[in-house]
């Protein structure tokens, strides 16, 4: 008797137990799925929000819907197209964008893509764009993805985590998303881990210690690969919150940073800098990715993660990315440069078709005074781009995969306050020059020597290449269309800003009308013929002796300023009443300067530093 009492005690305890243990997983489970609805209804708000604000005119968008949930005139077979013109692209961008007020047309759009399930050759687009837009989709249609949706897993299983930068960030980002439609917790937390991994200073590819960010290798990708990763961290960082998913502290400071001391200064009346936007110039990319920033900016600010931010002013430089802006109240100026171990610029998916001169010291200069035009760029002579030394031949101005390994360059950059300078001893197997530039407050010097071709043609230093529709002033007697030649030691003046050229040399001014095409820059773009008046100075350099160069730029409103130039054995600087910079190409002395070792010389207003030139 005593021992059936006791079998009966033991099941009774047994039983507790294992109800003891029920209820806390079913507590953890139910726990578990109130933070994935909290995590789906943040990406619902926050995509509606987005794409609501990004639609436009949807009446024109939804002419275009057909019965059967396909574009007009849409061609869905473009496979050898790789890059942004991949037609396929706009009915998912017109998808996401109808999803918020037009749900039951965008569910149509929806069931035909996933119906006729197109593709492109280029893997980023069934592995990332496509998936992406699927996911957005659903996740604000209210859809999830069911077990025997099976042609829609198809389509989002082509994504997996992996590969870097940001990148990564692109499909952890859809393994999140994934998550959420298939319930499934350990793919957020999955997807999350990734996404987080990626918020960090690194040495290789992402965000770097100067608050650049590379990717492909050692190369500047402010406006295509830093502008996304800023805008997919901004999105998360809000998408997270308030869920057991969400961000550190210091990983959002991270992302804020990378704003404060990096995107932002790139931005200058409504526009990217060319120098930073990366392979996409054509039409309106610099001032569409200026609106990007600034949207993400104001996401952060609304969810109380950015401070309003005044308009830099100053000096700012990035070693790793050769990439130097100095700015004031009246202009935007800024150099950027490559060398042996940093790609200057890149041509993938037929993208930037005419860009490989476009960091061998490249200058853009915006004022305060006239807007930018873009359409300079469709008509640029991509031989001459601004602040470049180059042999003007026939060669082909595309970047490539070799192109970087022929440049065996080096440079160096300096900024603090409202001084900046950089030198860039520019060596390839074309042509060599030595350069430098030197920024105060309202002035810019330019400076060249040691020019010098090794294979047959001519040399130019341009000094302008832009859209023209000012009068330009040489020495104060207006011109006229045409291509006009002077000797140096005079000025001309242009949109407010005076070019002096206080040596002698053979320039030219060219004031023609020209046409060009967008095509040019994309070779994947349709064709779209542009034209206009442009304005062009260059310095011609005899191949005979070795060259040299040197051009001031200051608003017309601000007195010449008082400027030394220092000329000598591989040495190029100024003097001022604030103190010297100068370029130390070789170890040796001038004046009263002197240094062991090649690198950037800066004893001007109270900063004594020296900046060794390295690769």
């Amino acid at each position: 008797m005593r021992k059936k009492f006791l079998n009966v005690v033991c099941v009774l305890l047994t039983s507790i137990n294992l109800c003891a243990a029920v209820l806390p997983a079913k507590q953890k489970k139910a726990d578990t799925m109130n933070e994935m609805n909290k995590l789906r209804n943040n990406l619902k708000l926050l995509l509606c929000r987005k794409y609501s604000a990004a639609a436009g005119d949807t009446a024109a968008l939804l002419q275009q819907v057909q019965p059967d949930g396909s574009l007009a005139g849409m061609n869905y077979h473009q496979e050898k197209i790789r890059g942004s013109a991949w037609a396929p692209a706009k009915h998912l961008s017109a998808m996401q964008k109808l999803a918020p007020s037009h749900p039951e047309v965008a569910a149509k759009m929806l069931d035909f893509w996933i119906r006729t399930d197109g593709t492109s050759e280029n893997w980023w687009w069934p592995q990332i764009g496509i998936p992406a837009a699927v996911c957005r989709t659903m996740l604000m249609l209210d859809r999830k993805a069911g077990k025997t949706d099976h042609h829609l897993r198809t389509i989002l299983n082509r994504s997996a985590m992996g590969r870097t930068g940001q990148n990564k960030v692109w499909l952890a980002g859809i393994n999140l998303m994934k998550g959420v439609l298939y319930d499934d917790p350990s793919m957020v937390e999955a997807g999350k881990e990734a996404i987080e991994s990626e918020i960090c200073i690194s040495e290789k590819e992402g965000l770097q210690p100067d608050w650049s960010f590379h990717q492909h290798g050692a190369q500047l990708q402010f406006g295509n690969y830093g502008l996304s990763w800023f805008g997919d961290m901004s999105f998360w960082a809000i998408a997270l919150a308030g869920t057991c998913y969400a961000l550190p502290q210091k990983k959002l400071e991270l992302i804020t940073k990378y704003y404060e001391h990096g995107l932002r200064w790139t931005l200058y009346k409504n526009v990217m800098d060319i120098s930073a936007c990366g392979r996409q110039l054509i039409e309106s990319w610099p001032l569409e990715k200026f609106k990007q920033i600034c949207s993400y900016a104001d996401l952060l600010k609304s969810a109380g993660l950015l401070n309003e931010l005044p308009e830099p002013q100053g000096s700012i430089c990035y070693p790793r990315s050769g990439y130097l802006i100095h700015r004031n109240e009246d202009f935007f100026f800024s150099v950027k440069m490559s060398s042996a171990t940093l790609i200057g610029s890149e041509g993938t998916n037929s993208e930037n078709a005419l860009g490989r001169y476009s960091a061998d010291g490249a200058t853009m200069l915006y004022n305060r005074w006239y807007p930018w035009n873009q359409a300079s760029l469709a008509l640029r002579n991509w031989h001459k781009v601004p602040g470049t030394t180059e042999l003007q031949n026939s060669d082909s101005l595309r970047p490539t995969r070799e192109y970087p390994h022929e440049n065996s360059s080096s440079y160096s950059c300096f900024a603090e306050g409202d001084t900046s300078a950089a030198m860039m001893r520019f060596r390839v197997s074309r042509l060599q020059a030595d350069k430098a530039w030197f920024c105060f407050g309202k002035y810019i010097v330019c400076m060249g020597t040691n020019i010098k071709a090794f294979t047959p043609g001519k040399v130019a230093t341009t000094v302008v290449q832009r859209f023209r529709d000012t009068q330009v002033l040489l020495d104060e007697t207006p011109l006229a269309d045409g291509e006009f030649r002077f000797s140096g030691k005079n000025s001309f003046t242009f949109e407010g800003m005076k070019y002096l050229f206080p040596e002698s040399g053979s320039f030219h001014i060219l004031l023609d009308r020209r046409n060009g095409n967008w095509n040019t820059i994309n070779l994947e773009h349709p064709s779209s013929p542009v034209s206009g008046d442009m304005l062009t100075v260059w310095q011609e350099h005899d191949p005979s002796v070795l060259g040299q160069y040197l051009y001031v730029i200051h608003p017309e409103n601000v007195p010449a300023p008082e400027i030394e130039y220092l000329r000598g054995n591989d040495i190029i600087g100024i003097r001022t009443p604030d103190g010297t910079i100068a370029a130390f190409f070789s170890p040796g002395k001038i004046r009263d300067i002197e240094s062991a070792s090649p690198g950037l010389y800066i004893n001007f207003k109270n900063v004594r530093k020296f900046i060794p030139l390295c690769q």
